[in-house]
């Protein structure tokens, strides 16, 4: 069994129960929506943003991530200086289109860093995040790999 973390995510209160009901689903189409969001140029000199829309009530809701979904959305998140939340309420609309969910395109992702020195004179860590495609549904897994 993968591992999993616990960790929380701020959603629209209608979402947040589609998010809790049907997880596991919208998260299989996680590379994609992660693919595009990665066309964005890397954000800098800016604050973090978040998905807030006026006049709608938000909830926290707890969720479980595996390792490697957590891993990437926080990456991708740092990133383009965004919250893990704004990143996956998109991921939910795009779900929610059915003309994305017709097509189906299986890609994997794998996440990974280095350490070359991490002390109290310097930090030099690289993360990385590769895609590539694989023409079997069953090892496009969501971003656990």
């Amino acid at each position: 069994m993968r591992k999993t973390l616990i960790t929380s995510i701020s959603l629209p209160e209608a979402i947040a129960l589609l998010w809790r009901s049907r997880r596991k689903e919208i998260l299989r189409f996680g590379e994609r929506y992660l693919r595009i969001q990665m066309r964005n140029q890397l954000r800098r000199e800016v604050t973090r943003t978040y998905n807030r829309i006026p006049g709608e009530k938000f909830v926290i809701t707890t969720t479980r991530l595996t390792t490697a979904e957590y891993d990437t959305f926080h990456y991708i998140a740092t990133a383009l200086r965004v919250s893990v939340s704004f990143l996956i309420y998109g991921l939910i609309k795009l779900w929610q289109k059915p003309s994305r969910r017709a097509i189906r395109r299986y890609f994997c992702s794998n996440y990974s860093a280095t350490t070359t020195k991490w002390d109290s004179e310097a930090g030099f860590a690289e993360e990385y995040l590769t895609f590539w495609n694989s023409d079997r549904p069953e090892s496009s897994l969501p971003i656990a790999l």
